[in-house]
């Protein structure tokens, strides 16, 4: 590790203490590079999947603990080399470092950090499918030491780590479970199940509301962004049969000319007459019933869109910096067709994150020619819920 002010080198021996692989590392210090006589210890303990699992089962590790959680912080590294690993149920590295952030007992007490090791075995790679773990330790006394974990491959992993090797011991068990469901339903959602995972989101947001002693790390406004994502795609889902019924009532409602020429026929014809009603009537029976699920289906698609708005206005509330929950905001008022607000949420993402300008200039843009249209409309004679029906079947 190296920083502007001074280098480390670190150079490890490994022995055996109490069956489990160790090493002592020696730190050297100095802006110029020179060396000093080393004025603390790196202490790593290397712990195999194996390991960790019989210590998170009950086998005893006290002996090689020397923890004050008050008094101490970490910083914890996670090895991106399985990021390519897509088995179902196991976490993405961004996830296990979601999940350690998540549960730090209070700000500052565990960094986390994407990383790329370049003295990881190969044994650490493929073979499982978790991730690589570093977990360093600084007390204040400059003492530093460290354990290292391979195949991570669990919330519940990371939370024993947490609890029991770092022993950060009042981390809330329930903050586990909230990020178990957390991720389960960002599976649900890629999977393009939207109410499994509106389930899941429900059932998270409910843990991390709870007045626990530990529950301010949980990542309430990313559950909010993802639960507006699932309402979203919820909205689409109604929108796609709306459509599909919105067409179909339109090719059995006869046009104007069609019923110029009925009643021309009855006109002429009398003894056609109270069979071209009879007809009409029955026709119209069934009409009703298809304009009544045309109805309730927009119903849906639109409650969908209130909800997806609620859950993204109150991210941007809990995340003001995250460029992503501004973005989510502007696309659902978008849907909602509040379209000036929607620009003004544009243009806070945009600021927050410059990279996304092509992108937001077109949904901009986009937003431009959609109040158009609906100006259009209204010019037309729409208003309403028949102006609302109009757009949301139009909207591409």
């Amino acid at each position: 590790k190296s920083t502007s002010s001074s280098v480390f080198i670190w150079i490890a021996t490994f022995g055996s203490i109490c069956g489990i692989k160790s090493c002592v590392i020696t730190a050297f210090g100095g802006a110029n590079g020179s060396r000093r006589q080393p004025h603390h210890h790196h202490v790593v303990r290397k712990l195999s999947s194996s390991t960790l699992n019989s210590n998170l089962s009950g086998g005893s590790d006290s002996n090689v603990y020397n923890i004050i959680p008050n008094s101490i912080s970490w910083e914890v590294f996670v090895s991106q080399a399985n990021t390519s690993n897509k088995d179902k149920g196991v976490p993405t590295a961004s996830s296990i470092m979601e999940s350690f952030a998540s549960f730090a007992p209070s700000p500052g007490v565990i960094t986390v950090n994407a990383a790329i090791f370049h003295n990881q075995p190969n044994k650490a790679i493929g073979k499982g499918k978790g991730h690589l773990v570093r977990c360093i330790q600084k007390k204040e006394d400059l003492t530093l030491s460290a354990i290292e974990i391979n195949n991570v491959d669990s919330v519940e992993k990371v939370y024993r780590i947490v609890t029991e090797h770092m022993r950060l011991t009042t981390v809330n068990p329930k903050a586990c479970d909230c990020m178990k469901l957390y991720f389960e339903g960002n599976e649900s959602l890629d999977e393009g199940d939207p109410t499994r995972a509106i389930t899941l989101y429900n059932q998270a947001l409910s843990l991390a509301d709870r007045r626990t002693r530990q529950t301010s790390q949980l990542p309430k406004g990313s559950i909010l962004m993802k639960r507006a994502r699932a309402y979203l795609q919820r909205a689409a889902n109604h929108r796609k049969i709306l459509r599909s019924l919105v067409k179909d009532l339109t090719d059995t409602v006869p046009s104007a000319s069609t019923m110029k020429i009925l009643y021309q026929t009855a006109s002429s014809h009398p003894e056609l007459s109270a069979s071209i009603f009879t007809r009409l009537a029955g026709d119209s029976k069934v009409n009703q019933g298809k304009f009544r699920q045309i109805r309730y289906r927009h119903d849906m698609h639109e409650f969908a869109l209130l909800h997806a708005t609620q859950d993204s206005l109150q991210a941007t509330k809990l995340l003001p910096q995250s460029a992503d929950a501004w973005y989510i905001a502007g696309e659902c008022l978008a849907e909602l067709r509040k379209l000036n607000e929607s620009n003004q949420y544009y243009v806070r993402a945009l600021a927050l994150d410059p990279s996304r300008k092509d992108v937001l200039t077109g949904l901009m843009e986009k937003n431009k020619l959609s109040r158009e249209f609906m100006d259009k409309a209204r010019a037309s004679g729409f208003s309403g819920d028949t102006l609302r029906l109009a757009v949301d079947v139009a909207a591409s």
